[in-house]
């Protein structure tokens, strides 16, 4: 390469450089059709169309928006995580009672179908009523029904 044709291609970049930037926002119209259907575009098919202004954002503005939209998802995430943390140990705890009071319900059947003993329950003013063999059987019976069907 000559001289010359170092300061022309020199030339040539300083003008790109400072007149690419300048011209690389296109202006942008808003224009609706015939048919009600909007339209955008850089050239406007008729009078009608409207100039939209578009904001323009730094570097850093894109960069603290993206970080901003981030930091908002990670939050939601960390939400979701702790909810469903939240709703597993409640199941869990849910079915660890469940399991505690079919195991006492499984042991008082036991107690009541092993017999030898006397048994009463409360009444109104809470004195005791002893249990007759038709209403301890009656009582087994609806305890193992209940058993059957909330402990199997």
């Amino acid at each position: 390469m000559t001289v010359n044709m170092k300061w022309i291609f020199a030339i040539l970049l300083i003008l790109v450089t400072v007149w690419l930037p300048l011209n690389i926002h296109a202006e942008v119209y808003k224009w609706v059709d015939e048919h009600g259907y909007t339209h955008y575009g850089e050239k406007p098919p008729d009078a009608n169309a409207q100039k939209i202004q578009i904001r323009e954002i730094t570097v850093d503005e894109s960069i603290e928006i993206h970080n901003q939209q981030r930091e908002k998802l990670l939050r939601i995430y960390e939400e979701e995580r702790n909810l469903k943390k939240e709703e597993k140990l409640k199941a869990e705890k849910l079915k660890a009672e469940k399991e505690q009071h079919c195991q006492n319900l499984e042991n008082e059947l036991i107690k009541y179908q092993q017999g030898g003993f006397v048994y009463y329950d409360l009444d109104e003013k809470g004195e005791r009523k002893y249990l007759s063999e038709a209403e301890l059987s009656a009582h087994i019976s609806k305890l193992q029904k209940y058993y059957d069907k909330n402990c199997k």
